[in-house]
């Protein structure tokens, strides 16, 4: 608990020479390990995997994922929230720093569910993300129904109001109005940020921080407040709306996204955004390559290879990659760095390695194949050449005296 205690008080310390941004108060994180520990319940499809894939790759992020919404039907929806979330509102407190909630409706969770939801934030000063959670009144459960939220204590804690039956004028790009590291993000007002055109209307409550507008007619997009002890932000588009071309060429999507998440934990946000998004990058091609490196493994396992040169060298790089994220949690960012330009180095003698080991185990499959096809060869060739060659060896059968009179 000592070292708990000192890495939450270099946490602290970080947010004197760190931007803190638009969030105030001390970061809620693992006192143990210094993490938000994040809870996603919503839309989990292939169309939202870069933006969890970055959530997952990150150090300071221990992401747990509750599929819901239009990924999963009614039935299955609930099962995975019998599963997963908390049973108790102690443990729900105790175990989570973050809830995030993505695109679905509040029929998969019982009022206890959002009851202990409710209390978490206000009380215990966990986050709230709400991403698309704004869409106009819909009748399909699958959609996202704001009436039925506003019907629910957990409306006391949105940061804004919702407009039940209007949307924003239809319009692609956001403006930025608070200068705030959150949103202070190189090219933001310039991407195409959604591919939708129009979300539901939401009005900042008093109290609140209105950070972007719609470009065309000045709607509230981005919204952030407090709620008793914790904070909570909107915001309107998910992360399946993002078009590809902006996710794809957009260099700093990767903190768009990861800010919202550190924002509402009150986390401080990185000053050197460049050298975060490098930092935050590598750890996500680092999540790649490690999961390539044990696909590999096994598919060269199959074929009697020994393996255990390259696992040591994924053991070792495992242990680099925690020293580095340790570093990254503890606010060296330049440290974090170095380390990590070492670990994606090794990954390249780690391929290199992969590479002999496959070609060793293929060469004996190809002896074997070329002795079989060899063997196969020549025992064809010589019923060949007997039955074609060699057949002036062999008389012809005459016909018998006794077949010839009869």
């Amino acid at each position: 608990m000592r070292e708990a205690g000192g890495l939450l008080t270099t946490l602290i310390a970080i947010s004197l020479v760190i931007t803190a941004g638009g969030a105030s108060g001390s970061p809620r994180v693992d006192p143990e390990t210094g993490r938000i520990r994040m809870l996603m319940i919503g839309e989990t499809g292939s169309s939202n995997q870069e933006a969890t894939y970055f959530l997952l790759s990150d150090p300071m992020v221990d992401l747990t994922i509750i599929p819901a919404g239009d990924v999963a039907d009614v039935e299955t929806s609930k099962r995975f929230v019998r599963i997963y979330l908390p049973r108790t509102r102690k443990k729900l407190t105790t175990n989570f720093d973050v809830i995030e909630l993505f695109d679905f409706v509040p029929y998969v969770l019982t009022d206890l569910h959002i009851k202990w939801m409710h209390d978490a934030i206000r009380d215990a000063g966990l986050g709230l993300a709400l991403v698309e959670m704004s869409w106009y009144a819909v009748s399909d459960w699958t959609g996202n129904d704001a009436a039925a939220w506003m019907a629910t204590v957990l409306y006391d804690a949105y940061p804004c109001d919702m407009v039940i039956g209007k949307q924003n004028g239809i319009t692609y790009y956001m403006d930025i109005v608070l200068n705030d590291p959150l949103v202070d993000i190189p090219g933001l007002d310039k991407v195409q940020i959604t591919g939708v055109g129009q979300h539901g209307i939401q009005k900042a409550r008093e109290g609140s921080k209105v950070y972007t507008v719609w470009s065309l007619k000045k709607e509230h997009a981005i919204v952030g407040g407090q709620y008793g002890s914790g904070t909570t932000l909107m915001i309107p588009m998910g992360w399946d709306n993002v078009p590809p071309e902006t996710e794809g060429n957009w260099d700093y999507y990767v903190d768009f996204v990861l800010n919202h998440a550190y924002y509402v934990a009150r986390v401080p946000l990185p000053e050197d955004l460049n050298l975060a998004r490098s930092i935050r990058l590598a750890f996500n091609e680092y999540l790649t390559r490690r999961t390539i490196a044990a696909s590999l493994i096994e598919f060269i396992g199959k074929f009697g290879a020994n393996t255990d040169t390259i696992e040591v060298m994924i053991a070792d790089l495992g242990t680099q990659k925690e020293r580095a994220q340790k570093l990254y949690i503890e606010g060296d960012f330049e440290s974090s760095w170095e380390v990590l330009k070492e670990v994606l180095q090794g990954f390249q003698g780690l391929s290199e390695e992969s590479m002999k080991l496959k070609e060793r185990a293929f060469f004996w499959i190809y002896l074997v194949e070329w002795l079989a096809v060899t063997g196969t060869l020549l025992f064809c060739g010589m019923v060949l050449w007997s039955l074609m060659v060699r057949r002036r060896l062999y008389r012809q059968v005459e016909i018998t005296r006794a077949r010839g009179s009869s």
